[in-house]
């Protein structure tokens, strides 16, 4: 049964620690969406759009170093995926995972004509309609001189 939509560009099962696939979970990645769907009686499916990806980390215990394993950690802007953060424990590969996702991810987000100055804030952080923003440039003000170089009252 195809879960997520678009093309898939990797699908990879859930590795116990020994590296075996006897697990039922199932990660998909596809152009446009990511998918987990976990259970085999009662299954639960958790879809991320990928432009709602805005970080992605690679972490690795002693065991899954040893047995070629990672686990990537998705932060995302879906409270729905439980707090912003899906976990893909256990993949084979994960570096290359990790960049196959990121090309997924910027392509994705340049079809939907997002860029990272959408996130900036998020839930809880400053945005550019609250007090307290700088414009993301490091606090400039009318005390810049554009024809010196640097402040004007600077030597």
């Amino acid at each position: 049964m195809k879960v997520a939509s678009g093309n898939v560009l990797w699908k990879q099962r859930k590795r116990n620690w020994c590296r075996t696939p006897f697990t039922f979970t199932v990660y998909t990645l596809t152009d446009r969406e990511m998918s987990v769907k976990t259970g085999v009686l009662n299954e639960r499916f958790n879809l991320i759009k990928l432009f709602r990806i805005v970080d992605i980390s690679v972490e690795r215990s002693f065991l899954q170093r040893l047995f070629g394993m990672s686990t990537l950690v998705l932060d995302t802007r879906d409270q729905s995926s439980g707090n912003g953060v899906v976990v893909l424990k256990n993949i084979v590969h994960g570096f290359e995972v990790r960049q196959t996702l990121q090309d997924a991810v910027d392509a994705s987000r340049r079809e939907n004509g997002m860029t990272a100055r959408e996130f900036i804030g998020g839930p809880d952080g400053p945005g550019p309609q609250d007090q307290g923003f700088d414009g993301g440039f490091g606090g400039f003000d009318d005390s810049y001189d554009s024809d010196a170089e640097g402040f004007a009252g600077a030597q």
